[in-house]
This record gives C-alpha cells, structure tokens and sequence, in this order.
C-alpha cells in the first residue's frame, strides 16, 4: 500500500530529520560570534533549494529522485546516480546512528561498548520502517511541537540560572564584515540545509499536492531559526570557543542548566530527548534506502528489506570511523564537501537544466518538422 502523509506531516518531518543532529553540533564555528548570524543568511538559499527540489518532482509526479534522475541523464549515468543516492542515504544513517551513540557513551554509559548501544538504538529503528514509515511520520508530528517545548524551557531555564548567559559574547557583532562569516559558512547549505534532499523521495507521497512546496519552504524557514537560536545559546553560555572544541556543546550547555535544587543533572533526561531525534532521523534516511532499493529493483513492498537494511546500517556506523574525533572530522571535513555538495547540490541542478534544454531541443525539433 502505497505511504499517504499530510503536508503537515512533510513540514515536521523537513524540520525535524536536518535539526535532529544539527542541535548536537556547533556546526559552523569558523563564523565565531557571528555564526548565527550566517545561519539565518543561508535560509534563502536553502529556500531555492526547496524550489529546486519540487520544481523537479513537479516534472515527475509520480517518481522520486531515484526514478527520474534515469529519465533525465539516461539509463546509464542515471541508474548510476540512482544507486548512489541510495549509498548516500544509507551511509547518512549510519552516521547519525554513530552520532548517536557516541553521545549515549560520552553522556550517560561511557562504559557500555558502542555495538550494544548500537544494536539497542537498531532494533526500534529496524521495527518502525518494517512496520511503515508512517507510524513515523505521526511520531514527527506529535514529538516536533513537544521538542518546541524542551527548546522554550531550555532557554528558560538558562535564563533562571545565574551566571549561565554571557551576551556579552555574541560582540563583536559583524567584526570583519558579513561577507567573512558567509565565506567561512558555505557548508550550511549542505549540513543542515542540503539534507532535505532525502524528501525528494517522499513528496510524491504527500496528500496535498499544492501544499508541498509551501510546506518545504516554511520547513526551512523555521528549521534556520530554530538552529540559529540554538547556536546562540551555545555562544552565550560557552564562548566561541570552548563551543567549538567540546566534543558536544549541547550537552555541556545543559550541564551549566540547574532546575531547583532536585535537578542537577537535567542533561541526560535532554539526552532521552534528543535520541528520540536521533530514532526519527536513522528511521527516515534508511527509509529513504529502503525505498530507492525496492523502486530500482522492482519491489512492491519495502519492510523485506528492513531487516538487511538495518544490519548495513549497524555495521557501517561502527566501521566508518575508529573514534568519535576522526568520525567528526570525515563529517565535518570531508563529507559536507564531497558528498553533499554534489548529491544535495550540484546534481539537483544540473538535473533540471538538463531537463529544461531537452525539452527545448525537442519543441525546436518539432517546430522544424511542421
């Protein structure tokens, strides 16, 4: 049975699959006081990027990225894309799900080894996408306004407690200018931005044709504000820099949180939280896999791959990186450049002109013969 959603559910679903792991990171400390300011710049960008996306999925209704990239490259280059893409989704939740685990083992059991946490995280994961990835989309929805919740209270909270917010550290403002912090902060459009690539496979599933590209800008509208507002808080409470080299600021942040005097340790139910995130974010990138696999390969249903699927993901996530450092360092680094930036980027648009010249030869061609 074919997956129906709202567009309700896809604006959750947008803001909440990037801003899962975005919220963990500093994610872009070469701006240093001025980062929040070069998040909310990019939001544009990631607007015609939402653009780009549905003008492409507008051309092929009924297709996803993995089923009409071979209609515009042809069969060759195109299956050949396809088949990257579904890596690409695969791999991005083995990341996340390495993301994940490696704050379980920095934050609450740093005893426990990474494959039990893993496997542990694998299992509801594997579950969800067997069962349909709407059960995940009603989870999107309902979680998104609580996490909304959490976000208000944390700030509130840091407000209660002396000492915790230093404004003072957000100055100077613009100190060499704006075009210094947007140069330096060019991977956003890739991470987090450039990671709702993924619903290129999902639009064909929404309900409420005319509300998608509606729906995917507003997403991102509200996504770069919540992330922005995130990075200020990390800037306020730790300085630039102890916010750019702790492993993660979110936790250290909440660390300095206090909640009376009963509550001294408000960071690991905050943990509980945010791998509730990260579940929902390693569901919809596999699902993303799972999908693509079964379209190219002429699946009717995707759940038999569920199983599969979850093993590579749990495999691939212990061996990408030896430790949490260098697994930064690939995502940060390398990653962001060489992959999304391609994938996210510069494919979607040379998609679409590439569509837009072969229907110009064809009307051409037409016109000669009449």
């Amino acid at each position: 049975m074919k997956t129906k959603i709202s567009a309700y559910q896809l604006f959750s679903a947008i803001v909440f699959v990037p801003y899962g792991s975005a919220v963990l990171f500093f994610i872009n400390p070469e701006a240093k006081q001025d980062a929040w300011i070069a998040i909310l710049f990019y939001l544009l960008p990631a607007v015609i990027l939402q653009i780009l996306y549905t003008s492409l999925w507008q051309k092929y209704p009924d297709d996803t990225i993995v089923t009409y990239i071979p209609k515009i490259f042809g069969r060759v280059i195109g299956y050949l894309l396809s088949l990257i893409y579904i890596i690409f989704f695969a791999y991005e939740a083995a990341r996340v799900l390495r993301d994940f685990t490696e704050l379980i083992a920095i934050a609450v059991m740093p005893k426990l080894p990474l494959i039990i946490t893993s496997v542990a995280l694998m299992i509801p994961v594997g579950y969800s996408v067997f069962k349909g990835i709407e059960n995940v989309y009603r989870l999107t929805h309902i979680f998104l306004p609580l996490w909304v919740f959490f976000f208000i209270m944390e700030w509130i909270f840091l407000f209660t407690t002396p000492h915790a917010l230093h404004f003072h550290h957000l100055k100077p403002v613009l100190e060499n200018g704006i075009i210094t912090p947007i140069k330096e902060s060019w991977k956003l459009i890739t991470f987090p931005y450039g990671e709702s690539i993924l619903f290129t496979m999902l639009f064909s599933s929404v309900i409420e044709v005319s509300k998608i590209r509606k729906a995917a800008a507003f997403a991102m509208i509200f996504q770069g504000i919540l992330v922005a507002l995130n990075t200020i808080m990390f800037i306020s409470v730790l300085g630039t820099d102890f916010a750019s080299e702790t492993l993660f600021p979110l936790l250290q942040t909440l660390r300095v949180m206090k909640i009376g005097e009963a509550f001294d340790r408000v960071d690991i139910l905050i943990v509980l939280i945010m791998v509730v995130g990260g579940f929902i974010k390693i569901s919809f990138f596999m699902y993303g896999a799972m999908l693509g696999t079964a379209q190219l390969v002429k699946l009717k249903d995707t759940k038999y791959l569920a199983i599969p699927f979850s093993i590579v993901v749990l495999i691939t996530s212990l061996l990408i990186a030896k430790n949490y450092p260098q697994h930064i360092f690939i995502g940060q680094v390398l990653t962001l450049t060489y992959i999304h930036l391609p994938l996210a980027i510069i494919i979607p648009i040379a998609a679409l002109l590439l569509y837009y010249i072969k229907n110009l030869i064809k009307k051409r061609s037409r016109t000669r013969m009449k």
